[in-house]
């Protein structure tokens, strides 16, 4: 069984560093969400050594919110008829992970987890457990939501969903490398029913 190091870690990277990563003419059509995200990975693979992981994975309780709050309000005005496909394509949840592989040229194991608050923990467990079964030797796993001005005018729209706006990148590697981080030797998800889950259910029922 393979060990697995976290070599790298980059969280939330400063608008004023975006231009150090991505030139601001491939950004411009991007999401606040698509743009950060892109950035802190990018950030994470040159401070690792590793610009071709063997997996993308990220975790994401709602996806890019900008994108599909603009997708639903077009629906709504323009009657279910939306002449610019853009917000369509980048609203749903995997668009993310997309775009890295995407301008990376990355054509490994590409995959999102949308679990609510533990989205990224089950990204890193699924990472974890094709590293130490010797599928993967690198793996980037990354964490990405956004509260958007909608969001906050109207709390609860959504549903009891816990968001945090952060974009977060780990990089995975079974070789420890110089300088390896820490070890993780186990990841576990426990999950501890709530009234609001009791609540929630209920009134599906």
């Amino acid at each position: 069984m393979n060990k697995v190091f976290v070599v790298a870690i980059v969280k939330d990277v400063p608008a004023e560093e975006y231009h150090q990563y991505l030139p601001p003419m491939k950004s411009r059509r991007m999401g606040n969400l698509q743009r950060r995200a892109l950035v802190t990975a990018l950030k994470a693979m040159d401070i690792s050594g590793i610009d071709m992981p063997d997996a993308i994975l990220n975790g994401t309780a709602l996806g890019c919110m900008d994108h599909t709050i603009k997708l639903l309000q077009r629906l709504h005005e323009e009657g279910e008829v939306v002449s610019m496909p853009t917000s369509f394509m980048q609203s749903t949840h995997n668009t993310v992970a997309a775009q890295i592989a995407i301008y990376t040229h990355n054509h490994g194991y590409n995959t999102t987890y949308a679990h609510r608050a533990i989205s990224f923990e089950c990204a890193l467990h699924d990472a974890f457990l094709q590293m130490k079964a010797g599928r993967l030797r690198t793996a980037l796993v990354c964490a990405n939501d956004e509260i958007t001005d909608f969001q906050q005018a109207h709390p609860g729209y959504f549903g009891h969903i816990e968001v945090e706006d952060r974009s977060e990148a780990w990089m995975l590697s079974v070789d420890p490398g110089d300088h390896p981080l820490f070890e993780i030797e186990n990841v576990e998800i426990i999950h501890e029913q709530g009234a609001e889950d009791r609540a929630v259910i209920h009134k599906k029922l």
